[in-house]
This record gives structure tokens, C-alpha cells and sequence, in this order.
């Protein structure tokens, strides 16, 4: 069973990573609060649905110029995917359908292949 009253955010969080957040523009709604948990305290990759815009807009910022975007179909993606997964960087894939190119699902279940220094994805 469940403790009563228990909040599942003041066990991930605090208020002052919560205001960090905001400063970095993430809004201050509870939704955006437990995306943003969510995705700071998750093992694997995780999928934001983000119609507003607003999840990326704080990611952007909250990465700055280290973050790497990538929108899948776009030329040579798949290279720019393959140099960030190698280099450890923090990737941003944008433009994500309703179902993924098969060729991501090693890369989405951790499946790759490491040669030398490299890393092979597809």
C-alpha cells in the first residue's frame, strides 16, 4: 500500500532544483515540474511529448552550447547521431514521429556497438 499524502516529487527534487529549473526557463506548472524530473532522474533516454515547445525551450537553454540537435531525416543525421553518442554529448533529437526509423533501436534500447573509439549505430 501507499503512505497517504505522499509526493513523489519531494523525493526526487527539492525547491531549490525546482527554482533552478525555472530560471532556466522551465514553466512553473506541476506538469512541466514532473516532466523535468522525469527527465533528470531517468536511466534511459527519455521520449518528451512537447506540443508547446516548452520542454525543449528549457532543455536549450539549460544545455546551452553542449547540447547537440538533431532532427531525424535531416542530412546526414544519422553521422551527427553516431559523433554525439561517441563524444558522451547531449543529444536532442527533434522531429520524432509516431513510430521511430528502425535504424534508431539499438541506440534507443543501448545496443551499440563499440569499435575503438567508435561507436556504430544502423
Amino acid at each position: 500500500s501507499m503512505t497517504e499524502g505522499l509526493d513523489v516529487l519531494s523525493l526526487l527534487t527539492d525547491a531549490a532544483t525546482i527554482a533552478k529549473w525555472n530560471n532556466e526557463n522551465l514553466p512553473s506548472d506541476r506538469m512541466s515540474i514532473e516532466n523535468a524530473t522525469i527527465l533528470t532522474n531517468a536511466e534511459r533516454w527519455p521520449l518528451m511529448i512537447d506540443p508547446q515547445l516548452q520542454g525543449i525551450k528549457w532543455i536549450k537553454t539549460r544545455e546551452g552550447e553542449d547540447l547537440k540537435v538533431v532532427r531525424l531525416g535531416a542530412k546526414g543525421y544519422l553521422d551527427a547521431i553516431e559523433r554525439a553518442v561517441s563524444n558522451g554529448d547531449c543529444l536532442l533529437l527533434e522531429n520524432i514521429g509516431e513510430s521511430i526509423d528502425a535504424v534508431l533501436d539499438p541506440l534507443l534500447g543501448r545496443l551499440t556497438i563499440k569499435k575503438g573509439r567508435y561507436i556504430k549505430i544502423g
